[in-house]
């Protein structure tokens, strides 16, 4: 059966590729020094923010909307965390 979920899921997939052809040309043309581990930290920080997001939604769609809305403010928190360490780690780097 196909859910709403099935096709964020769907949607969301197809849009992954464009993130990661995306990311590639974005650190050619920053002059990052990308190495395979950044390329792992960048992807692993990429899902879990997918992950985030689809279980925020879940528990709204599952009828749980106080703790759909929480983990979403959980994951805007914790990726903005995240995300800025990231973001140093991939500036030191830069050529």
């Amino acid at each position: 059966m196909i859910t709403n979920l099935v096709i964020f899921a769907f949607i969301t997939g197809l849009f992954s590729g464009g993130v990661i052809v995306g990311a590639m040309t974005w650190a050619k043309d920053l002059g990052l020094n990308m190495k395979w581990w950044k390329w792992l930290l960048s992807a692993i920080w990429y899902l879990l923010l997918l992950l985030l997001v689809f279980a925020a939604f879940t528990f709204m769609g599952e009828g749980e909307p106080a703790a759909g809305w929480k983990t979403m403010g959980l994951a805007v928190v914790l990726m903005v965390f995240l995300g800025t360490g990231l973001y140093r780690i991939l500036m030191a780097g830069r050529e």
